[in-house]
Formats: structure tokens, C-alpha cells, sequence
């Protein structure tokens, strides 16, 4: 009964524990996917799968903007009427954006194709149609996240992993290679968003409201939300596909493993960050108290990355071994320097969400100029691969220095003002 009163009366506390664990129990499965596909596709085979997963991450920058927009609202909304009538404003625009980005993209399918040096459209065309998923699956995923219900976020991406390493293990074994395996990831997305659109109906009216809300104030928060997403997928992901592009097939496979087991550490503290942002956000705008929930968030977020980093330096040949095996060992000694560009780059996305969640969007600036520095770092120094991490890793602390002034100097001002009044 203690426990029961302890979760109930911190939300924080229930909603990390509902998030951290289910993620955990679904990146579980999603690395386990990467690993089996590391084995059976092989270096080079696996360097193209990598490269189009990074694809993947950038084009959702959309989706993953409008996503955080809707939970900001969503979490100010008083009951289920207000929450449908945010719900509903946005769906039919998001829909009808949907649509036309996939069609883009299916078009600039051979473009992609001929850059990442991948034969054939398919591999590249199969990642527009699995756009248009991803786009409207997460609006109910915000509506989840937004109403604090972590369950079901976690449910919908717990389908998506199971199908993905499925019917990736067999389509791959019955032969089709990395379009087998992009197939499986399609199908994912499509069960990930047939459980999420049951599991909002609890929180969203099945009616839609007739009332609208003015699309001004939403798409003034979203917009700097897109730049913030864009700039931090693309600290991530660019380098992927820099690395297709420069290097062999060999060095993009060996690349993919170890941004993979370095996005380790994202994934494992990322929930912590999924659940402060309403939390704050929420706290903020009832004008209650909130930077213990930031704090907390990121102390927690900090032993998470420092546990995996220490892994990754007294024993790399191991995590890289036993994951996916000896034909990846040549990259063993440059884990501990991704790992470590991984755990600036999470405590710095920590910072900018808080700061998102009390309305200070300018500062999605840095992290805008630290994605395109990254870009201009790589294309002139790209001699081998751990030139490349070396080069995030530099533009990852000089980003976390950047936003603790800011924060530092914010707190400060907000502590100033509140003595002269």
C-alpha cells in the first residue's frame, strides 16, 4: 500500500517507471533486431539497412514536431471535450500533409537511391510509403503521451517491434535481402498505428467536435519544434549517411553497428525525457512548480548514459562481439568515442525539451547551428571512421556547453526578476 500511495503521488516516479520499463522491455527487442539483421545481412548489406533507418529518422522530423506540439496542448487541456477538439483540428491537415509527402518521396526515390550508392528503387521507395504511417500514428501516440497515458505508447511500439524482427528474420531468410527487410518495417509501422488509433479512443471523443481551435498559436510553438527536431535527428542520423556515402559498404556496416549500440544510451533515457515534457509542461502552465522534475530528470538521465559508456570502455569487444559478431570487432576501439558523442548528444536534447516545455523556443537555434557545423565537419574530414565521431563528438559537447550557459543565465535572470519583485 506505501508503494501503491509513493506512485500515485508522484507522477514523475509512475509515469518513468510505466515508460522507462516498457521502452526498455521494446528497445530490448528493437536491438536484438539489429543484431540479427547485422548477422544475417553482413557488413555491407547491413550499411544500406542502416543507411535508409537514417532515412527514416530524418523524414520524421515532421511528424516528431507536430507530435510535441500536440502533447504541449494536449497536456493543458482541462477534460476529454478539450482534448478532442485539439485532436481533431490537426488530423485532417496532418492526413492530407501525409499523402503528399509520401508521393514526394516515392518520387525522389532513384535521387536517394543513386547517392547511398544502393541498386534498385525499391529499398528506397518502400521508406515513402512507411512515411505516411509514421505521420499519422504519431498524432495518437502525442494524444497517449500527452494525456499521460505511457501504456499506450509503449503497446503501440511493442507491435511495431515484434513484427518488424519477425517478418524481417523471414523475409530475409526467404531471400530478399534488405527490401525484405524494409517490407517488415512497413508492416510494423501499419500494427503500431492500428494499436495506438484503439488505445486514444479512451482519451479522444469518437465524434468528432464541430468547435476548432485557431491554428496560429499551435503552428507558432511547432515551427520552432520542427527546427529542434530536425537538428537533433540530423545529429544523429546525417553521419550515417555521410559515412554511406564517402566510405566502403564495409566501413557503413561497421558504422551502423556502432551508432546503433551508441543510441543505446538515447533510447534507455529518452523515456525520461517523454515523461518530463508534459509533466513540466503541464506544472508550467497551472504556474505550480517545476524544475524539480528537471533536475530529477536530468540526474537520472546522466547515471543511465555514464553506466553505458563505462561498459563500452572497459569491455568493447565484448558488446560488439557477442551483438553482432566477429566481422564487426575491427571497430571496437571507436565504441567508447561514440558512446560518449551519444551521452552529450542526450543530456543536450534533455535540456532543449525542457526548455521547449517553458516556452522558450529561440534556443532551438544551437542546436540548428550545431547540425549544420556537424554536416560541414564530416564533408571536409572524413578520412576514416573515427574522424567522423570525433567530429560529432566535438560538435555534441560544444552544443551542451552552449545550452548550459543559456540555462544557467536563464535561471539567473528568472532569479533576479523575481527578487526586484
Amino acid at each position: 500500500m506505501k508503494l501503491k500511495k509513493i506512485l500515485n503521488n508522484n507522477s514523475l516516479l509512475a509515469g518513468s517507471a510505466v515508460m522507462i520499463f516498457g521502452s526498455l522491455g521494446v528497445n530490448a527487442i528493437n536491438y536484438f533486431y539489429h543484431i540479427v539483421m547485422g548477422r544475417l545481412l553482413g557488413p555491407a548489406d547491413y550499411g544500406e539497412l542502416i543507411s535508409l533507418y537514417a532515412i527514416l529518422y530524418i523524414i520524421s522530423v515532421a511528424p516528431m514536431s507536430t507530435s510535441y506540439a500536440i502533447v504541449k496542448e494536449i497536456s493543458r487541456a482541462k477534460n476529454k471535450k478539450e482534448r478532442s477538439i485539439v485532436y481533431y483540428s490537426l488530423r485532417r491537415y496532418l492526413w492530407r500533409f501525409a499523402i503528399a509527402s509520401s508521393i514526394f518521396f516515392v518520387f525522389m526515390s532513384p535521387i536517394i537511391a543513386h547517392f547511398l550508392h544502393i541498386e534498385g528503387v525499391f529499398s528506397t521507395a518502400t521508406v515513402g510509403f512507411t512515411l505516411f504511417f509514421m505521420l499519422v500514428l504519431l498524432e495518437d501516440q502525442a494524444a497517449l503521451q500527452g494525456t499521460l497515458n505511457f501504456f499506450g505508447v509503449v503497446a503501440s511500439n511493442l507491435a511495431s517491434s515484434l513484427i518488424k524482427l519477425i517478418f524481417g528474420v523471414i523475409f530475409i531468410v526467404l531471400g530478399l535481402s534488405v527490401p525484405g527487410a524494409m517490407m517488415a518495417i512497413l508492416l510494423a509501422v501499419v500494427a503500431s498505428y492500428c494499436v495506438a488509433s484503439l488505445m486514444v479512443r479512451g482519451v479522444i471523443s469518437t465524434r468528432p467536435p464541430k468547435k476548432e481551435i485557431p491554428l496560429a498559436p499551435f503552428l507558432k510553438f511547432a515551427f520552432p519544434v520542427l527546427l529542434q527536431a530536425l537538428a537533433f535527428v540530423s545529429l544523429m542520423s546525417t553521419d550515417i549517411i555521410l559515412v554511406k556515402h564517402f566510405l566502403s559498404p564495409k566501413d557503413a556496416g561497421l558504422y551502423g553497428a556502432l551508432s546503433t549500440l551508441g543510441k543505446i544510451i538515447y533510447f534507455a533515457a529518452q523515456p525520461v525525457t517523454a515523461v518530463m515534457f508534459p509533466l513540466v509542461s503541464g506544472r508550467k502552465s497551472r504556474g505550480e512548480h517545476y524544475r524539480h522534475i528537471f533536475y530529477a530528470s536530468f540526474v537520472l538521465t546522466l547515471l543511465i548514459s555514464s553506466c553505458v559508456v563505462f561498459i563500452y570502455y572497459l569491455i568493447p569487444h565484448v558488446a560488439i562481439g557477442i551483438l553482432y559478431g566477429g566481422e564487426y570487432l575491427e571497430a571496437k576501439s571507436e565504441l567508447v568515442w561514440m558512446g560518449l558523442f551519444i551521452t552529450f548528444y542526450t543530456a543536450s536534447y534533455l535540456v532543449v525539451n525542457f526548455l521547449l516545455s517553458i516556452n522558450r523556443v529561440k534556443i532551438v537555434i544551437l542546436p540548428l547551428v550545431a547540425s549544420i557545423a556537424q554536416i560541414v565537419m564530416i564533408w571536409s574530414y572524413h578520412v576514416n571512421l573515427l574522424a567522423v565521431i570525433k567530429s560529432s563528438l566535438t560538435i555534441s559537447i560544444l552544443l551542451f556547453l552552449s545550452l548550459g550557459f543559456y540555462l544557467a543565465n536563464y535561471q539567473f535572470r528568472l532569479m533576479y526578476a523575481n527578487k526586484k519583485s
